[in-house]
């Protein structure tokens, strides 16, 4: 969601539009010029809130100085996951909604089907339109909120990666990529098996095929929020498995923890020789595989939720099946891209292709997007 919004405010002011972000995060810096950052604790995602009218009216008052402002004047605010954290943002917008005659269009970027997280999502919908990234998520969020939900994909900005050079040989070590969060449901762990069976070959000489011994790179986005607290503890305990599986973690070695922001992806990307994304989970899209792809580089994902859209070299998981036999089945398609580099070229340069094509953020996202904004406005109006 962070690495969207970053790209999606400097698109709309790239069209001449003022783009105001509202934050909960204390600090947060402006993605581009002409974008204004207001903050308010009450948007805050890393801590719990007070669900009480008393709150839902401190909310309302903080929107109305802000959307009414002198030379301000906001008639569409878009949110974006706020069904997630507090049902307080959506309530105090639509106490507000007749008054300044607001436009509300919401993107859920997923959903939690737990009951709580449904109750939260039925809360917060009073949305005039509702989008979701993938068709997968669509469904599963018109399930839940009983009204009509529209995929929308949230595209890339594919200028910041095509001038990335195509995949070559090149000497030294391979660096495979996993650029998600270090939170235990983005398959971190598997990662660190699959590569340890990757090197167990080249030490195995009964083993077919040239060895190959690839570094593991693991990002940590500086810009996401950790609301649920997933991350607390979860370095340390990938460190102990990598202590177990034999490997040495640091810079340069088997295993690397690298921290990222958006601005940082880029470099991640052209460094690699092959992303892996292995989500343990029912991911609703995944935009850093589509950013990996538009680098020109092969991806290997797991075959679940949202991913199934994006493209790549799909995994499927097998019923019941060990993360041990999950992880050798990675390790089997990653070793194939890494000791046949023709082959990871053209898979990066088709998957390239398939993104300028299909996921390209302005025909995909903006121009839609910005002509849904005049519908909604034309009729408010």
């Amino acid at each position: 969601m962070e690495t969207h919004l970053w790209s999606y405010a400097r698109a709309l002011t790239g069209r001449g539009l003022r783009v105001t972000v509202f934050t909960g995060t204390v600090g947060a810096r402006s993605p581009g010029d002409g974008i204004r950052i207001r903050q308010h604790r009450l948007l805050d995602l890393s801590r719990p809130h007070r669900q009480s009218v008393g709150a839902v009216h401190e909310m309302r008052d903080w929107f109305r100085a802000e959307l009414a402002a002198p030379g301000v004047g906001i008639r569409l605010v878009h949110g974006h996951n706020l069904h997630q954290f507090s049902a307080v943002p959506a309530r105090a917008l639509r106490l507000l909604k007749d008054e300044l005659r607001l436009v509300l269009p919401h993107t859920y970027h997923n959903l939690r089907r737990h009951p709580a997280d449904e109750r939260m999502a039925r809360q917060c919908a009073v949305w005039d339109t509702h989008h979701a990234v993938s068709d997968f998520l669509a469904r599963e969020c018109a399930d839940v909120l009983a009204q009509p939900v529209s995929r929308t994909y949230l595209g890339v900005d594919t200028s910041a990666f095509l001038d990335i050079p195509e995949l070559d040989e090149t000497g030294g070590r391979p660096i495979v990529l996993l650029p998600a969060r270090l939170v235990p449901n983005k398959g971190a762990e598997l990662a660190i098996r699959m590569v340890r069976d990757i090197i167990a070959r080249g030490r195995d000489s009964n083993s077919p095929g040239p060895a190959v011994r690839p570094r593991l790179v693991l990002t940590n986005p500086s810009t996401t929020v950790d609301f649920r607290h997933e991350a607390e503890g979860f370095r340390t305990r990938l460190r102990g498995l990598i202590r177990e599986c034999g490997l040495e973690e640091g810079p340069g070695r088997d295993v690397e923890f690298r921290e990222a922001g958006v601005d940082d992806m880029r470099k991640l990307y052209e460094e690699a020789a092959v992303v892996v994304y292995p989500s343990r989970f029912a991911e609703p899209m995944g935009l850093a595989p589509l950013e990996a792809m538009c680098a020109a580089r092969p991806v290997v994902a797991m075959r679940v939720g949202g991913l199934r859209e994006s493209g790549g070299i799909l995994v499927a998981p097998g019923a019941g099946e060990s993360e041990e036999a999950l992880a050798a089945r990675f390790a089997d398609e990653v070793w194939q891209l890494l000791v046949e580099p023709s082959l990871a070229r053209r898979i990066g340069a088709a998957g390239r292709a398939h993104v300028r094509a299909h996921f390209d953020l302005g025909p995909v996202h903006v121009d839609p997007m910005l002509d849904e904004y005049e519908r909604l406005l034309a009729l408010r109006a």
